[in-house]
């Protein structure tokens, strides 16, 4: 076997003997600034016209689940196991207003085990969150 599954993905202990890489989601930001960004012009055409309103939502959904699917793929790629719930994730962004945002807040979960699996420690705190400063 040369270190990939069926599907062409390598995954878990398949990468570890190789360069360790801090594993990142591509898409997460993204998808919260077009969720903002989509919710704003959503409220905004409700106040003119319903039908436009629903018109926008269905086009922002399309986009989640399409980014979504493109973030999981991304993770995959860099070794992250997933499982069957990915199809639930993509299919239920077509579907629910919500699963957008816990998406993101799954996915940082996600990222953070596998960054402390592979050995790396959290991310370094920024200057906002210095434990010396003392006010």
């Amino acid at each position: 076997m040369s270190g990939t599954s069926d599907d062409g993905y390598r995954r878990g202990r398949q990468v570890e003997g190789e360069g360790r890489r801090r594993v990142g989601s591509v898409y997460r930001r993204l998808l919260l600034i077009i969720w903002t960004i989509g919710t704003v012009i959503a409220l905004a055409v409700f106040g003119a016209n319903v039908s436009g309103a629903l018109a926008v939502v269905v086009v922002m959904h399309v986009f989640f689940s399409g980014i979504i699917w493109a973030d999981i793929r991304a993770l995959r790629k860099q070794g992250v196991e997933w499982g069957l719930s990915r199809h639930l994730w993509f299919a239920s962004a077509l579907v629910f207003p919500f699963v957008t945002l816990l998406y993101c807040w799954y996915v940082n979960r996600v990222v953070r085990r596998e960054n402390e699996r592979r050995g790396f420690e959290e991310e370094e705190p920024s200057a906002d969150d210095d434990p010396t400063d003392s006010e």
